[in-house]
């Protein structure tokens, strides 16, 4: 994992764009795999001060929550039609997307999973960093999962909006699983953002572990770690 401080928010997202630009410019329709929430808001906006480059990029959505529908504006699906669909112009037949609705969930697993196995592995990762340590919603766990799944998610997750809780069962999300994550041909993870200085105290103690997620991406040939300072 190559570690590069970042002396603010916009260096960092300046930073990964440029990233994700020199990518592009050698495979036009690369597979990218994306990542909601803070972290990559700032990159998402940059990436799209140059759209055109990205007129094949082809688009993946990483996780989703559960209980709550696709039309919400906190889902992973309407941060990306806001932040990265949208402003980049990425239609629907270049974006894979899935739905979470607890009556989907088995085949919407089955679905995914066969379309990373046919079309992956993806060129590039986004990652940013949850404040237990869990990267998508691979949370903390004595073991991890390795294809697409249901995961059920920790109360630091999902602390930002109760919606997430009000249904008849567990909060839960879908995600994409550790393997395919670090079969990414590249990884940019972010970290940014506050209360998660124990997460990446323990992740730069270099110890691999199934407490701490982020820790696996120890063991990726070519992940991109930028730090805000």
């Amino acid at each position: 994992m190559k570690i590069t401080y970042c002396k603010d928010y916009q260096n960092m997202s300046q930073k990964a764009a440029q990233i994700i630009f020199d990518e592009v410019m050698h495979k036009k329709d690369l597979l990218f795999c994306a990542a909601t929430g803070n972290s990559p808001t700032g990159m998402y906006a940059e990436m799209a001060k140059n759209k055109a480059a990205f007129s094949e990029m082809r688009v993946v959505k990483m996780d989703e929550w559960g209980i709550i529908p696709l039309s919400y504006p906190d889902s992973c699906e309407s941060y990306l039609e806001k932040h990265l669909l949208g402003p980049l112009e990425i239609p629907s037949d270049r974006y894979t997307s899935f739905d979470t609705a607890s009556e989907k969930v088995q085949e919407e697993c089955i679905r995914m999973q066969k379309f990373i196995q046919e079309s992956g592995p993806f060129d590039i990762c986004i990652l940013g960093l949850g404040k237990n340590g869990h990267i998508a919603f691979n949370e903390p766990a004595d073991s991890l999962e390795p294809d697409f799944h249901k995961a059920i998610l920790a109360p630091s997750t999902i602390q930002h909006d109760p919606a997430l809780s009000q249904g008849e069962e567990p909060a839960y999300g879908l995600c994409v699983g550790m393997r395919d994550i670090l079969q990414s041909k590249k990884i940019i993870f972010l970290v940014t953002g506050k209360g998660k200085e124990a997460a990446i105290r323990q992740i730069m103690e270099g110890k691999i572990t199934t407490q701490c997620p982020a820790s696996f991406l120890w063991l990726h040939p070519n992940t991109d770690c930028l730090i805000v300072e």
